[in-house]
């Protein structure tokens, strides 16, 4: 047999599909597209939770006694970037079906928008149980006082108001970022 006949016989592999220029803008479009959307979701959910936790705990007005005073504002502030940080990083970072040959895979009747959806109604569901979660925090713990505290005094001191939204943006950035790591399909 001769060497060089057999030597021409061979064909290398194919590159893989992901190496494709096509398949990897398209991935980093709907990765982007997703990011995009899911931010300025997390970002109006972050609002309205603020205003829910407002009217969740009568006792304490955190917006009010915040406004005015810088270390509680400041507090306010990057408790508000660590939970917008929870959702950025959860929104890249998030499990999504890539296939090899056209990008994301969604199956012959899903598309990529659809499993966006799912990410979101995830999100919003999540948001909605760390309400619940709230509730039963002030309503039922704050009130029966188990060691003579009551939340209520957190409204003497603005700064203490700081603390507590922190604490709270903290608790829900938590919430976002498990809700969106999540896999949707």
């Amino acid at each position: 047999m001769d060497v060089v006949g057999f030597l021409s016989q061979i064909e290398p592999p194919l590159p893989p599909p992901w190496l494709d220029p096509a398949v990897f803008l398209s991935n980093l479009f709907w990765v982007f597209l997703r990011t995009f959307t899911t931010f300025v979701v997390v970002f109006i959910l972050g609002l309205v939770s603020l205003r829910v936790v407002d009217w969740i705990t009568p006792g304490v007005k955190e917006l009010e006694r915040v406004k005015g005073h810088p270390l509680a504002t400041a507090l306010f502030a990057a408790g508000f970037f660590v939970y917008l940080s929870f959702g950025y990083i959860a929104s890249m970072a998030s499990p999504i079906p890539v296939g090899l040959e056209t990008g994301i895979v969604s199956g012959p009747n899903l598309s990529p928008l659809v499993l966006i959806g799912y990410k979101l109604v995830t999100l919003l569901f999540g948001v909605l149980l760390s309400y619940v979660f709230a509730i039963v925090y002030y309503r039922i713990l704050a009130k029966v006082e188990p060691f003579g505290l009551d939340l209520d005094d957190v409204d003497k001191e603005p700064l203490a108001v700081g603390v507590y939204l922190f604490g709270y943006l903290v608790f829900l950035g938590a919430v976002v970022y498990v809700a969106l790591m999540l896999p949707a399909a």
